[in-house]
């Protein structure tokens, strides 16, 4: 029901503010559940677009994480293929990507997880017999948007400010942007305003290394104007993964 997959979403984002990644995870397996049943797309989408934009704090979390955006992904593939084959449409498969799924799933996948993601495999590869690839409308862009964010180091001391998908922030997980700031100097990034959180790892001599994690949407969500500059400040950072931040309006 609408309902059930409502309260397991909105259930998800108290939990994600409240810096609980792992339950919020839960809930959003739930949502998933709610929406498959339904087979609403819209719904699907929304837990697809949560996950993604989503900050996971350590590597078990990102591993189940990375689970749930593959289930999410092959029940749209799913849904999708069926509303074609009933309308008498072609259908082009949304995440080609994902006939390979050994490229794209981790230990520690749950077993919910492992059903759902074989019932959503076997179900599309049963209905692939019955009609012909093609385009499938309903892609959606960000149409360049942002948040505006400005980054000012208040501290004494020089900083460099990672802006990364995971606290390690190596590896596969490598910055997506460095900042070098000298004291009281500040730099701006423009973060897409779907994102849910974005993080900022900070290390200094004086301060070691912190995180400090911004919260995106509901930031954008809440401007009047949507090209206003925010700000959030150095000292903010906490230890690592950090308590999540609201940026505020910068000064005239």
């Amino acid at each position: 029901m609408a309902r059930d997959f409502e309260r397991s979403f909105a259930a998800a984002r108290v939990a994600y503010e409240g810096n609980d990644t792992r339950n919020a995870l839960r809930e959003l397996e739930r949502a998933r559940r709610a929406a498959l049943k339904q087979r609403d797309e819209e719904q699907l989408r929304r837990v697809l677009d949560f996950a993604d934009g989503s900050l996971a704090r350590d590597e078990q979390t990102e591993i189940e994480r990375e689970n749930l955006l593959y289930s999410v992904r092959q029940n749209l593939r799913q849904v999708s293929r069926l509303r074609a084959l009933r309308g008498g449409d072609p259908w082009e498969d949304p995440f080609p990507d994902l006939a390979a799924p050994q490229a794209h799933t981790r230990t520690f996948i749950s077993r919910g997880v492992k059903f759902w993601i074989g019932v959503g495999v076997l179900f599309g590869t049963l209905l692939a017999i019955a009609f012909v690839v093609a385009l499938i409308a309903g892609a959606f862009s960000s149409g360049g948007d942002s948040l505006r964010l400005r980054i000012r180091n208040d501290t004494s001391g020089r900083v460099t400010i990672d802006w990364c998908d995971t606290v390690a922030c190596n590896g596969d997980f490598a910055p997506i942007d460095r900042l070098h700031l000298d004291a009281r100097e500040y730099a701006r990034e423009d973060l897409p305003p779907d994102d849910v959180v974005d993080l900022f790892v900070v290390s200094g001599a004086k301060i070691g290394r912190v995180c400090l994690p911004v919260r995106v949407d509901r930031t954008y969500e809440g401007l009047a104007d949507p090209e206003t500059v925010v700000v959030v400040r150095v000292s903010q950072a906490t230890p690592c993964p950090g308590e999540i931040v609201t940026p505020r309006p910068a000064a005239s």
